[in-house]
């Protein structure tokens, strides 16, 4: 439906006049004809006023006539306006029509050539795609090739690796003996074996003790061997709890002295099942010391405990000397004023403090070369220190810093030159 037939279902107003009767002119001739008659004046006067009605009526009737064209005039007027602007709105939409065709066929044209543009894409992409499976098809030959020589060159290094750890390695298994000391004086050792060396300390205790439960629970036959390179000695606790894991070992405990030993190691060494030492290792005993402070008889109960230990330890060494401990007494200060009884251990063996002497060690237990890096300073300190303290604050000058004891503990420890310390904060 269109907007000129849209306007013309609207309905158009309908105007009706009401329209005088005029009165024709043969009745006026009556009417005339009456009056001169002699109608009356009052009929007459009737008549002038029906006469002015009627002329009243005309003039209405000929002013709405009037007024009735106007707007007939106007109607037409309005209608005409109505078909021009409808005639202007399907113009206008005729334009908005063709200009969304002339839309709809650039874009679709557009569309066309975007679609070529995608096809020709495609299709280098398509040639990219096998030229890309060319090159990785040949990677990867490349690849497993190169993966093929590395597996090789991998599996001569391990080759390489496993010759090189075969070097580090002896081939031999360790040698356990019942008897360990041979015609000629070499020891044989085996690798149940335990270091004492430095400062004989609570932790340091625990080590030895558990390890020779540990070599017990594996063997109560063959012997285990504390080996001690060098000790001052240390705590008398510490010390007295390896002097009792050695006497309630079922597998029996030898010491092997291969430097020296002082004070509560030379302890350990005179008492132990056995014990073995170089000739001019020197074993060193005296009586235990300790670092003290308090009044008179804090001193006097502390000397008083103080010698309980000496009776203890030393009473013992003097029983396997054969001699009384009043004698041993005499004895340490008849050869050092200081109390300091030191020998070699060909004239310690004379005295009992070690049973032999031996001309060499064949250690079986060492079957992995030597590392470089336990040889150093600070490696031989810390191990010479016994304990987890840092060197750097162990070791100012000289000085090692002993750890604190606990409660009732002396350090039997042989210190000529003030070497061993207690630590600042400790005092």
């Amino acid at each position: 439906m269109t907007t000129m037939q849209a306007y013309a279902l609207v309905e158009t107003p309908k105007i009706s006049i009401s329209k005088t009767q005029v009165v024709p002119p043969e009745d006026l001739r009556k009417m005339q004809a009456f009056a001169e008659s002699g109608e009356d004046s009052e009929t007459k006067q009737k008549e002038q006023e029906k006469q002015k009605l009627e002329l009243e009526n005309a003039l209405n009737r000929a002013r709405l006539e009037k007024e009735l064209s106007e707007i007939q005039a106007n109607i037409s007027r309005l209608m005409g306006e109505r078909e021009i602007m409808a005639l202007e709105w399907d113009i206008e939409q005729e334009k908005k029509t063709q200009a969304h065709k002339k839309v709809i066929a650039a874009l679709k044209q557009q569309k066309e050539k975007l679609e070529t543009e995608v096809s020709i894409a495609q299709y280098k992409l398509e040639q990219e795609e096998q030229q890309f499976r060319a090159v990785a098809m040949k990677l990867d030959y490349q690849v497993k090739f190169l993966r093929a020589e590395v597996d090789q060159m991998q599996a001569k290094k391990d080759r390489y690796k496993a010759e090189l750890q075969r070097a580090n390695y002896a081939d031999i298994a360790p040698v356990y003996l019942t008897e360990p000391l041979q015609q000629g004086g070499t020891l044989i050792i085996s690798d149940r074996r335990i270091e004492l060396n430095g400062c004989i300390s609570p932790w340091k205790a625990s080590y030895i003790v558990d390890r020779i439960q540990y070599f017990n629970n594996k063997d109560v036959i063959n012997p285990i061997f504390i080996v001690i390179e060098s000790s001052p000695g240390g705590s008398v606790i510490a010390g007295s709890q390896i002097l009792k894991a050695m006497e309630n070992s079922q597998a029996p405990v030898y010491v092997v002295v291969q430097g020296f030993a002082a004070s509560m190691a030379a302890c350990i060494a005179t008492l132990a099942d056995r014990s073995f030492a170089y000739p001019n290792a020197i074993i060193l005993h005296h009586q235990p010391w300790t670092f003290a402070a308090g009044n008179v008889r804090e001193l006097k109960e502390g000397q008083e405990f103080l010698q309980e230990w000496w009776s203890r330890l030393g009473g013992r060494v003097a029983k396997k000397m054969g001699v009384s401990l009043k004698k041993l007494d005499e004895l340490l200060y008849k050869k050092s004023a200081r109390g300091d009884w030191e020998e070699f251990a060909d004239r310690a063996k004379e005295l009992k403090w070690v049973d032999h002497t031996i001309n060499g060690i064949k250690d079986s237990s060492i079957r992995e070369l030597p590392n470089s890096d336990s040889y150093t300073l600070e490696s031989y300190y810390k191990k010479y220190l016994g304990n987890d303290y840092e060197v750097a604050r162990n070791i100012e000058n000289g000085v090692i810093y002993l750890p604190p004891l606990d409660a009732k503990d002396f350090y039997y420890l042989y210190n000529p030159n003030n070497r061993y310390q207690t630590p600042p904060y400790a005092r």
